[in-house]
């Protein structure tokens, strides 16, 4: 609704006064609630200040970020938020934490994180994977489900590798393979730094103190 005003009176303004026009006018869409526009009438306003209060903010920065079409309509139901919650963010990437930082605390495993060379390293093996010449085209679905296809894989390594019960036959691999844990969960702390930034740090203050988050990164719900 408001294209014209962007695109057309606001550029007249700048122009009025002598300043830049807009490199560039990003025009979303609308959010429904269950396939309705939201109405007061019909009593489906959903208040996202209620949304942050109960899940925080990066629940919901993630929610929008991953499920709301750039540019289309898109729909929003409490009972589809709280489900993608907890399965992708309370017992996705929350618990994927804790598993990592028990190991890592319980066995004594760390990383020492050369910033500059580490951060070579989590742009060749996370973020170029992202693509992220995808979100000059602002296709942040597409950077986030790439995200979390690395959650599955680091989930999935746990699974095949089980370094807790490694430990016991062959203790050196098992601390190789917690120290790959702690350098993927780190590069992803870092893909994530700028849509959820309390989340990343929390992350990444755990891994350099080398201690379990005291609670879970997103309680479920």
């Amino acid at each position: 609704d408001n294209l014209r005003q962007q695109s057309a009176m606001w550029q007249a303004m700048l122009m009025s006064a002598g300043l830049p026009l807009s490199k560039q006018v990003f025009i979303f869409g609308f959010v429904n609630s269950g396939g309705q526009k939201m109405s007061k009438s019909l009593g489906n306003v959903i208040n996202p200040l209620d949304l942050v209060n109960e899940y925080g903010t990066d629940a919901v920065r993630y929610y929008i970020a991953r499920h709301f079409n750039t540019f289309e309509d898109s729909d929003f139901t409490m009972e589809k938020f709280k489900e993608d919650y907890n399965a992708n963010l309370a017992n996705g990437l929350g618990n994927l934490t804790s598993r990592i930082m028990k190991m890592a605390e319980s066995y004594g495993v760390s990383i020492d994180i050369d910033e500059e060379r580490f951060l070579k390293d989590v742009e060749y093996k996370y973020i170029k994977p992202l693509d992220y010449f995808e979100v000059s085209v602002f296709d942040f679905n597409h950077v986030m489900n790439l995200i979390w296809v690395n959650i599955s894989e680091l989930d999935l390594y746990i699974q095949n590798e089980q370094p807790f019960k490694k430990i016991k036959e062959n203790k050196k691999e098992a601390e190789e393979d917690i120290k790959k844990l702690l350098q993927g969960l780190y590069g992803i702390s870092v893909s994530l730094i700028s849509i959820m930034p309390e989340t990343a740090k929390k992350i990444q203050q755990a891994i350099k103190e080398n201690k379990m988050p005291s609670e879970p990164l997103f309680l479920r719900k």
